[in-house]
Parts: structure tokens; C-alpha cells; sequence
């Protein structure tokens, strides 16, 4: 019996957690500079994934200027692929994981700043 309550209280606490919105809390002023070490030779300055080094990429890098991204291009999920990288979210393994290289605060500031360039073609 006390195992099975246990196992319950574990439960109900993952569902807690489940139900959490992600939050950013990145400040997208603040994401410029490792936005243009990191990003820009794939992505390029303006998000349009025409960087020097995204041409001879296959997939192209994604276009965050592209309105058509733009409901894919969430909070938690930009965060996700600039912290993870493409094969651990099920998408291209060219995207690099950045999140052994950047601190978390980085990677918010980072997100937020690819937020602030979706849909702006």
C-alpha cells in the first residue's frame, strides 16, 4: 500500500509539472552578440538562412523571416533547437546543439532574439 501511494504522489507531481507553460524570459537585445558568433554564418544577419556557410547546407537553414515558419517558430520550441540541436528535436542533425557552449541565460537571450526576427521578410 505505501508503495502504491508513492507511486501515486509521483505521478501526480509529473502531471504538475507537465502542465507548465514554458516561459522564455529571454531578452532579445541581449542575444544579438551570440546570435551573430554562432548564427549568422548559417542563418545569416537578418534570419533569412542565406549565411556563407548555410548555401552549402542541405536542409537550408531555416527562414525566420518566412512567414510561413512562423507557427512552428514557438518559445520552447526555438529554445529547444538552439539548446538541443536538430536530431534531438527530430529535425536536421546540421543544426548544431549549443547548449554545452552557451549558458542558459545565453541560449534565452539567443531564442529570444530569433523570435524577434520571425516573420519580418
Amino acid at each position: 500500500m505505501k508503495r502504491l501511494m508513492t507511486m501515486a504522489a509521483v505521478l501526480a507531481a509529473g502531471a504538475a509539472f507537465a502542465g507548465e507553460k514554458f516561459e522564455l524570459k529571454g531578452d532579445a537585445a541581449r542575444g544579438v552578440e551570440k546570435y551573430t558568433m554562432f548564427c549568422v554564418s548559417c542563418h545569416g544577419e537578418k534570419g533569412d538562412g542565406n549565411g556563407p556557410a548555410g548555401a552549402a547546407l542541405t536542409p537550408k537553414p531555416t527562414n525566420f523571416t518566412d512567414g510561413a515558419n512562423a507557427a512552428r517558430l514557438t518559445d520552447e520550441y526555438v529554445y529547444k533547437m538552439v539548446k538541443d540541436g536538430g536530431a534531438a528535436n527530430g529535425k536536421s542533425p546540421m543544426m548544431i546543439a549549443w547548449g554545452s557552449t552557451m549558458k542558459d541565460d545565453e541560449l534565452r537571450h539567443v531564442s529570444a532574439y530569433v523570435l524577434k526576427l520571425k516573420g519580418k521578410k
